[in-house]
């Protein structure tokens, strides 16, 4: 699953207007931190559009703010700095946040509290999130890159084998980890899709991003950008940190497609019934899940959002699937 302001992009007529990269990114990174205030089933989202996850649930207050912690660090086998915090006691769950979130979205949502009642709880800033380096070349998204990243935190935090929770982007990576690592005992696949990363008007946008920005990233580092030369909108989005997230994004049409017979630790794939898009590709697999080790459940009255927002229907699904596959430390 890519990050969800590239979904609302694609599907917007027009596709590639600059100064809408800009808007939407920003309106991402902000997700986190808005309380929805009516219900998902009354005011759905427009059929074209896959929003990011609002931070509470519908008519529910949001936990109270609290300072974060300072955050701890792995390093990854390519130098970068990954931040990562830990709660509670038990089996290792890594948790990996979704598009326009960070490591702290899980805390706001209620979920670390909950969860580390039974699990020592991982959450981890994704490079180019968060309080963790935020390269800006593409190679240094590479798939390779990012599940080493992973494997980093879990080796600082001292976790030989672990469970995996990823939402939207965040388990687009743990279905690669859950496929290629011994290490990990079981996946939650929330919100993700299977097969081909991206793939058509979706891809033909990233890539649009990428032909608009790399070019303007190496001529920073050649000394050469004249921002001044760049009209405002194109000023704006560069600004907001439209390039290195056109970087991040182009580095996913790099990505293998994977298909759920490759993954190798028992998994549960979760869609909202409500997610047109996420109910698209599950049909697709429909009759080919048998003799794989994934379990796909469609969650009542979901839509996307709401499969981070609304925490307890998700965790009714999750709790039990974790409990029932303890795997070994």
């Amino acid at each position: 699953m890519i990050t969800p302001f590239v979904r609302m992009v694609a599907r917007t007529p027009g596709a590639i207007a600059l100064f809408s990269f800009a808007i939407t990114v920003s309106a991402c990174a902000q997700a986190t931190s808005q309380v929805t205030t009516q219900p998902a089933a009354a005011t759905p989202a427009p059929a074209t559009q896959k929003p990011a996850a609002p931070a509470a649930a519908a008519g529910a207050a949001a936990p109270a703010a609290a300072k974060a912690p300072t955050a701890l660090m792995a390093t990854s086998p390519d130098g970068t700095k990954i931040a990562y915090e830990t709660a509670g006691t038990g089996p290792a769950l890594i948790l990996l946040h979704g598009g326009g979130q960070t490591r702290r979205s899980w805390n706001e949502r209620g979920y670390v509290d909950r969860l580390s009642k039974r699990f020592t709880v991982i959450t981890v800033d994704l490079r180019g999130s968060g309080e963790s380096d935020k390269p800006d070349t593409p190679e240094a998204y590479a798939l390779d890159a990012v599940l080493a990243d992973v494997l980093a935190v879990a080796d600082a935090a001292g976790a030989k084998r672990f469970h995996l929770w990823g939402f939207g982007h965040g388990a687009s990576i743990g279905r690669y980890l859950a496929a290629r690592s011994d290490r990990v005992i079981s996946a939650v696949l929330v919100g993700a899709d299977m097969g081909p990363t991206i793939s058509g008007p979706v891809k033909d946008a990233i890539n649009g991003m990428r032909a608009k920005w790399q070019p303007l990233l190496e001529a920073q580092k050649a000394g050469k950008l004249d921002l001044k030369g760049m009209s405002p909108g194109d000023r704006d989005a560069w600004n907001s940190g439209v390039a290195r997230q056109a970087i991040a994004l182009g580095a996913l049409v790099d990505y293998p497609a994977l298909e759920p017979a490759e993954i190798k630790a028992p998994t549960l794939w979760l869609i909202g019934a409500a997610d047109e898009s996420g109910l698209v590709n599950a049909k697709a697999y429909e009759g080919k899940l048998a003799g794989t080790k994934v379990t796909l459940k469609q969650v009542s009255g979901l839509s996307y959002s709401d499969t981070f927002a609304r925490i307890d229907p998700i965790l009714a699904e999750a709790e039990p699937f974790l409990a029932a596959n303890p795997g070994t430390n």
